[in-house]
């Protein structure tokens, strides 16, 4: 019986049931909060100096991944695409962001800009993608 619970708490989390209402997307308002909020806590480790012991481009990407996996305990509509454009996005961005700066700017702000440009990317892509309409039910003929 503890074998079929602890399956059916592991196939809820990934499918929910045929019939579950599906929580709404996270709000644009909280979206552009958590956007100014990791992008502040960002700068304000670099400009601090710590971005070496801190990490503030680090404490900028948790953040956007708390996000997400919020999204995907709470059940909002299309949160597994989401999260994998989310996650791809926030890595691809910000490298590809910071091997552009690299030379530019001081190391530290060129990855602390890189991750602000894959947190915005991020945070774009999953309030697009979980704010897609339902796809209609197809019926067996």
């Amino acid at each position: 019986m503890a074998k079929y619970t602890v399956a059916q708490h592991i196939t809820r989390f990934f499918w929910l049931p045929r019939g579950t209402e599906r929580h709404q997307p996270t709000s644009y308002a909280r979206l552009t909060g958590i956007w100014l909020a990791s992008i502040a806590v960002g700068t304000a480790v670099t400009a601090a100096g710590g971005a070496e012991e801190y990490g503030g481009a680090d404490i900028m990407m948790v953040i956007v991944v708390l996000n997400v996996i919020d999204d995907i305990i709470t059940g909002v509509r299309h949160r597994w695409p989401a999260a994998l454009a989310a996650v791809a996005l926030l890595y691809g961005g910000s490298r590809l962001t910071g091997a552009v700066l690299s030379d530019s700017l001081d190391t530290d702000w060129a990855t602390t800009i890189a991750a602000a440009v894959g947190v915005t990317l991020s945070l774009a892509a999953t309030a697009t993608l979980t704010r897609l309409p339902q796809r209609p039910a197809t019926t067996a003929r």
